[in-house]
């Protein structure tokens, strides 16, 4: 369920930004789906990860008014949460181990220029559940409300918070 509230608040902050349509890719391969999906197109593509539940309209504005010909929006741990790609026909994802140094090798050696969007709550994915903390701080959607549903709040020892149960 709490995936699904994290997909619901992406899905909300592209519909509140300047980016006209959007699919969902729930098939397949990581890599497979998306190099799938962009094969031949001719549009820019922006790829956003599910798990970005603090993700806002302005990120994604953003991100896609970049001057670039690829913009990456780093994860934690090297991992890619956002890649605009203005010609993605001369672009493949590899969204395996680092993928951020992976599409940075792929675009430079594509000739492309690269932009790297930096910004926490972009690259703030929930992927361990110490990350829950920072969607308890700064979240206001669907996920955050969900957590709070469960009971969730956070409880602070010598200065860290920590995410615990009621």
């Amino acid at each position: 369920m709490l995936a699904e509230c994290m997909l619901e608040d992406v899905i909300d902050a592209l519909k509140g930004s300047i980016v006209d349509e959007h699919d969902v890719l729930t098939e397949g391969s990581l890599n497979e789906a998306i190099n799938g999906a962009i094969h031949g197109t001719q549009e820019p593509v922006l790829v956003i990860m599910p798990d970005l539940p603090l993700i806002q309209p302005r990120h994604i504005n953003e991100i896609v008014s970049a001057n670039a010909d690829v913009v990456i929006a780093p994860g934690k741990g090297g991992g890619t949460n956002a890649l605009f790609l203005r010609e993605p026909r001369r672009f493949r994802v590899d969204f395996r181990q680092a993928s951020f140094l992976n599409h940075l090798g792929i675009a430079l050696d594509a000739g492309m220029s690269v932009y790297i969007y930096d910004s926490f709550f972009v690259s703030t994915d929930m992927d361990e559940p110490e990350d829950l903390v920072e969607l308890l701080i700064h979240g206001k959607g669907a996920a955050t409300l969900y957590l709070r549903d469960l009971g969730m709040t956070l409880e602070f020892d010598q200065g860290r918070a920590h995410v615990k149960k009621k």
